[in-house]
C-alpha cells in the first residue's frame, strides 16, 4: 500500500465576540497607558513609563495569541489534530483513527446534532466546506469532530473509511 500523507492548516476566522474582546484589550490598554503617562508627568516619577510599556506589550501579546490556527495531519488512515495559538504555542487536541470512524461527511443541514458526544470544533469558523467525523475514544467516549479539510485530505480519509461506511457512502450518493 502506498503511504497516505496529507496536511492542512486553517486560520479560524474571528467571530463577533472575538472582535469585542480585541476592541476592549485595545482600550483598556490605552486607558491604562493613557493613567500612567499622566502619573509619570503630574508625579515626574518617570519610572511609571516602565508600566505602559509593560501595558502595551501585554496587549500585544493577548491580541496576538487571540489568532488561532489549526493543523491536520493525515498519515496512512490517521488524523491528527493540532492547534497553533498565535503562531508561538502547539497544541495537540487529538489523533483519530479513521477505520474508528462510525460517521464521516460534509456538513449540511441535514447532519444530525450529537449533544452527548464530546465536541471538537477545529474548523475556520466559516461555516463553508465543514465536515463531521463520529467515532468513540477510549478518552472522550463518544466524539465528534468539526473540522475544514482540503480535498485532498477528503479523499484520504475516505479511502480509510471502515467498509460499511465506504458502502453508505457509495450507496447514498
Amino acid at each position: 500500500m502506498t503511504d497516505r500523507f496529507a496536511e492542512c492548516l486553517v486560520k479560524k476566522v474571528p467571530d463577533s465576540g472575538d472582535n469585542l474582546k480585541k476592541i476592549l484589550i485595545i482600550i483598556a490598554a490605552a486607558a491604562i497607558a493613557a493613567l500612567t503617562v499622566i502619573a509619570a508627568a503630574a508625579t515626574k516619577l518617570y519610572l511609571i513609563l516602565i508600566i505602559t510599556m509593560a501595558v502595551i506589550y501585554a496587549a500585544y501579546y493577548m491580541l496576538k495569541g487571540m489568532s488561532i490556527e489549526y493543523e491536520y495531519i493525515f498519515t496512512n488512515g490517521e488524523l491528527d489534530v493540532d492547534k497553533i495559538i498565535g503562531q508561538r504555542k502547539r497544541q495537540h487536541l487529538i489523533t483519530l483513527n479513521a477505520k474508528q470512524f462510525d460517521a464521516f461527511g460534509k456538513i449540511d443541514v441535514d447532519t444530525s446534532e450529537k449533544p452527548n458526544s464530546t465536541l471538537f470544533l477545529c474548523s475556520d469558523n466559516t461555516g463553508k466546506n465543514e465536515y463531521f467525523a463520529d467515532l468513540i475514544t477510549e478518552e472522550y467516549g463518544e466524539t465528534r469532530i468539526i473540522f475544514t479539510p482540503n480535498e485532498k485530505m477528503v479523499a484520504y480519509i475516505e479511502e480509510a473509511l471502515p467498509p460499511i461506511l465506504k458502502y453508505r457512502r457509495h450507496d447514498a450518493g
